[in-house]
C-alpha cells in the first residue's frame, strides 16, 4: 500500500506521518529530500532567498518532479507500506502517479490560525518567524512554488482539491489517529 499525504504547511502532515509510521509504514519525506540537497550543496536553510533559488535552480536543472522522482528511487522493490509526504506540485503528483498506481492520496487540512500557530511552536528554521512570512508561504504554495499566478493551476490546493480522501485535523493528536486509522481501513477494504 502507497499513501500520499498533502496538505496546506502547518496541517499535520508530519504528525500524520508520525502517526502512520506507527502503524508500520515506512516513510519518505520530500522535504527530507530537499533539506539533504540543501546540505550537499551548502545552502542554509534559514536563508528564504537561497533556498528559494536553489529550488528554483534544482527544478530547472533535473525538473519540476524532482523530488518525486528521489522519492521513487528510495522506494525500490519495497514491499512495506509507504507513506510520501511533502508533494507540493501536480508535475510530482504526476510522476508519482505514473509510477506508482495503485496510491492513494490523503489531504490534511486544518485553518489558518491553527496552521500558523502550529508552525510557530515547531519552529523550524524555514518555518516563518511571523505573520506576514506565514501569508506570504500561504500564497505561494496555494499557487504552486514558482509564485507565478500561471502556476496556480499546479500548486497543493489543486492536489488537495484532488484527494482520494480527506481528513480534518482541527482537534487532538488522538482524534487524527483516528481518522487516519479510519481511512486506512477504507484503502485496505477498496472502499
Amino acid at each position: 500500500m502507497i499513501i500520499v499525504v498533502v496538505g496546506l504547511p502547518g496541517s499535520g502532515k508530519s504528525t500524520a506521518a508520525q502517526l502512520l509510521k506507527e502503524e508500520g509504514f515506512k516513510v519518505i519525506e520530500l522535504g527530507d529530500i530537499w533539506r539533504e540537497l540543501l546540505r550537499e550543496y551548502k545552502i542554509p536553510r534559514d536563508d528564504p532567498k537561497a533556498t528559494r533559488e536553489f529550488t528554483l535552480w534544482i527544478r530547472k536543472r533535473e525538473g519540476k518532479d524532482v523530488y518525486a522522482r528521489r522519492a521513487v528511487g528510495l522506494i525500490g522493490a519495497s514491499k512495506k507500506k509507504i507513506v510520501i509526504m511533502g508533494v507540493r506540485s501536480t508535475y510530482e503528483m504526476d510522476y508519482l502517479k505514473k509510477k506508482l498506481r495503485r496510491m492513494k492520496v490523503i489531504a490534511i487540512i486544518s485553518p489558518f490560525n491553527t496552521r500558523f500557530n502550529r508552525l510557530k511552536i515547531r519552529a523550524k528554521p524555514e518555518d516563518p518567524r511571523n505573520i506576514e512570512d506565514f501569508r506570504w508561504l500561504e500564497t505561494r504554495e496555494k499557487r504552486g512554488f514558482m509564485s507565478d499566478p500561471r502556476e496556480e493551476r499546479h500548486g497543493v490546493m489543486v492536489l488537495i482539491k484532488h484527494a482520494d480522501y480527506l481528513v480534518s485535523n482541527t482537534s487532538t493528536v488522538g482524534s487524527l489517529e483516528n481518522d487516519l486509522k479510519e481511512v486506512i481501513n477504507k484503502i485496505e477494504s477498496g472502499k
